[in-house]
């Protein structure tokens, strides 16, 4: 059960730097590294992955600007399974999968509180690491503002 879950705390991340990557149109800089990453099944079956990996990214670039959060999603949904397969059959290829991926922008200091919303469609997140101010008219939800005297 542990590397079960070894292999989905790595695989989820991955998955999500490598669509955010695919998003920004960065696949094609990873393509090669992926590739050799699932190389280990064999060429056959490598090849097959990078096949629905290809179409993948062209759908996520071809979808429109309603469709592509849930292409999205579901790409990093498809991604976050096949990683976690893949590592739980070959447990030591977790530091190359590290490797692979593009280093954060700008990583926070140790010291430094870090936020994260993921997962969130069709959600509103604030974040803030000090005050929010809403304004006098607060944040609106898409609700009509009560009427008190009503």
């Amino acid at each position: 059960m542990a590397a079960e879950l070894d292999a989905m705390a790595l695989a989820v991340p991955a998955a999500s730097a490598l669509v955010t990557e695919i998003a920004r149109g960065g696949w094609e800089s990873l393509r090669g590294a992926m590739a050799r990453f699932l190389r280990r099944d064999g060429e056959t079956a490598a090849d097959r992955q990078m096949e629905l990996l290809d179409d993948a990214a062209q759908s996520l670039a071809g979808a429109t600007e309603t469709d592509r959060d849930e292409v999205r999603r579901q790409l990093e949904q498809r991604l976050v399974l096949q990683l976690a397969a893949y590592l739980d059959r070959y447990p030591d290829m977790d530091d190359e999968l590290a490797t692979l991926l593009p280093a954060p922008q700008n990583p926070p200091l140790a010291d430094t509180p870090t936020l994260s919303a993921q997962h969130n469609s069709g959600s509103q997140i604030v974040q803030a690491l000090g005050d929010v101010d809403a304004g006098s008219g607060g944040i609106n939800y898409g609700v009509p503002p009560r009427n008190p005297g009503a």
